[in-house]
């Protein structure tokens, strides 16, 4: 019996110890102050977020969910997109504004895998004609060429896709033709009413902070089991 427990006292020492993961709230009454905090983190390590799985929804309630390049996030914690006045993510907003996105952050620091996940509850706005044309302004070639011949969430011929891109990459490489924001490019930002943080590192439990606007516009965070 003696023997067995020896056993069972070196195998205890061999496995990882449990211990809590923690999120530092410095600021309670905005969490945009933690979402900024978290992003300068992830950028200094050479990953930087620049995409979210934003989830949209018909009036009658029909999810759809994809990936989604986000354009900016906003000094007052605010994401913003772009798409096209034809794609599913409009129609489902003109419908119905309430959206969800979720960004995941996943990266080294310091020889320690930190695993970082922010959800966002909330309404989608319009944004400014200027402000889309702004992003559009500074996208690649590739992007912008794309916006001019993109008929998202329909039903295309590869080839004539590959004869319009053609035509349009001659317009631009040939003739100097300058890529204007076509009038279909559209933008939103997220205007969060429920911001979610998760944090774990390895063979330690997660934690969770959770902020709500309560009824007066006022930010409330609470931590809750991960």
């Amino acid at each position: 019996m003696a023997r067995i427990k020896n056993v069972f006292r070196l195998f205890s020492r061999m496995q990882p110890l449990s211990d809590l993961s923690y999120i530092d709230v410095k600021n309670a009454s905005n969490p945009a102050n933690l979402l900024h905090e978290w992003v300068e983190e992830a950028r200094s390590c050479g990953k930087p977020p620049f995409v979210m799985t934003l989830a949209t929804a018909t009036k009658n309630g029909e999810v759809s969910s994809r990936s989604v390049v986000i354009r900016e996030i906003t000094p007052d914690g605010y994401l913003t997109f772009t798409t096209q006045t034809h794609s599913e993510k409009k129609r489902n907003i003109t419908e119905n504004p309430n959206v969800a996105a979720t960004i995941l952050m996943n990266y080294d620091n310091n020889n320690t895998n930190v695993v970082r996940q922010i959800n966002f509850v909330g309404m989608a706005q319009t944004l400014p004609h200027e402000k889309c044309k702004a992003y559009f302004d500074t996208h690649k070639l590739p992007a912008k060429i794309r916006s001019w011949i993109a008929q998202e969430g329909t039903a295309v011929d590869w080839n004539e896709l590959k004869v319009r891109h053609d035509e349009v990459l001659k317009e631009v490489v040939e003739d100097g033709k300058v890529l204007e924001m076509p009038d279909s490019v559209v933008g939103y930002k997220i205007v969060p009413r429920k911001v979610d943080f998760y944090y774990c590192l390895p063979d330690k439990i997660g934690d969770r902070v959770v902020f709500q606007r309560d009824e007066t516009g006022r930010w409330k965070y609470e931590r809750v089991m991960p």
